[in-house]
């Protein structure tokens, strides 16, 4: 890991630091809670911690 983190970056686990976005398609992604939700997506869930949204991205956990 580098001195600067990166925007998917873990964080300090436990912190709700990311959120489940979902486009008009049914597609999900994984997006850090302090970014702005661009145009064309939605939250679905969060804001969580990262392992949490990453679970949900598992097929079938969604």
């Amino acid at each position: 890991m580098s001195a600067r983190s990166g925007p998917f970056d873990p964080g300090p686990e436990g912190r709700a630091a990311h959120l489940v976005l979902e486009s008009a398609s049914g597609q999900l992604s994984l997006w850090p809670v302090r970014r702005e939700v661009p145009a064309g997506w939605s939250v679905r869930s969060g804001p969580a911690p990262h392992a949490a949204c990453v679970a949900a991205l598992e097929p079938g956990r969604a």
